[in-house]
């Protein structure tokens, strides 16, 4: 997906809230307010991801190339993978938890299990110099083109692409219940902001220099969301989500020395449907009657 194809669509799905009128309080369908709920979800993600210019730098090269094309990978349907406890981060994944500090208002902690695997067989602009350390590419490049191939890179963060992340969201009610419905479903929508820090775990091949990481700290990002909740029963809930954002990876080890290394930083976009459940730290107060 082109990167200005993910700036629109991230931008319009993020401000369509702010067009949407505010008429309640998430995620309750009961008089109560909701200060003081927690809600925790597990649950599933697809992402796209722009281009990015990856540089990379060691004792006998320093080269980047540009504009390179990656794809997630989720992994197909399984119900003993899925829902295995030992198996349940082999899907792209996500976890988190919020806590109502006021009836509208969230804070949030996240962890997006996304993965990014570099294409094979795509051709790409190098520019830098690669000296005694492979035959087949040592040289000079300017603006020369090169196809990625297994002994020239490979290259995944797919254990994972690791997104932790604290925020802050609103909630309000998008449609309220019909009657016979009170307090049993209600439907809300959901905006916020979040910043973390990247954890991946990276297989990396460089010039037939094999390296798999361990989990590192990687980069910063940054995420603006915006979902559609639906509560079920006051206390279960179902949540469908997009989620634009950018990343910075400054720091890829790429042999096991951790002397060569690779930055690089891109967009992604990220779609997921997630599940939980609601609880309360404390009893509530009734809340007030209001349409905002």
């Amino acid at each position: 997906m082109k990167i200005v194809n993910l700036k629109i669509l991230g931008l319009l799905w993020c401000f369509l809230p702010c067009l949407l009128p505010a008429q309640g309080v998430l995620p309750s369908a009961s008089s109560l307010s909701p200060k003081g709920q927690v809600y925790v979800y597990w649950g599933w993600n697809r992402a796209a991801f722009s281009t990015s210019n990856i540089h990379f730098s060691g004792t006998n090269y320093d080269f980047t190339l540009e504009k390179v094309i990656a794809k997630d990978r989720q992994t197909p349907f399984a119900f003993e993978v899925y829902f295995h406890p030992a198996k349940l981060t082999i899907p792209q994944t996500n976890f988190g938890l919020g806590y109502f500090f006021q009836d509208h208002y969230i804070l949030s902690f996240s962890v997006d299990h996304m993965k990014y695997v570099v294409q094979q067989n795509q051709l790409v602009e190098i520019n830098g110099t690669i000296d005694k350390t492979h035959p087949l590419y040592d040289g000079i490049y300017e603006q020369e083109q090169i196809l990625i191939q297994a002994d020239f890179l490979k290259m995944e963060h797919t254990d994972g692409l690791n997104f932790i992340a604290f925020g802050i969201a609103r909630a309000d009610n998008f449609l309220r219940s019909f009657s016979r419905l009170e307090n049993k479903v209600a439907l809300q929508m959901v905006e916020g902001v979040e910043a973390g820090f990247l954890m991946p775990r990276t297989d990396v091949t460089v010039l037939d220099q094999e390296n798999r990481n361990k989990y590192h700290f990687s980069g910063l990002g940054i995420g603006f969301k915006t979902g559609l909740h639906l509560t079920l029963f006051k206390n279960y809930f179902i949540h469908g989500e997009a989620k634009a954002g950018y990343v910075n990876l400054h720091n890829i080890p790429t042999t096991p020395d951790g002397k060569t290394k690779a930055r690089q930083s891109f967009f992604f976009l990220q779609r997921t449907i997630q599940f939980g459940g609601i609880f309360r730290l404390k009893k509530g107060r009734k809340k007030r009657m209001s349409n905002t």
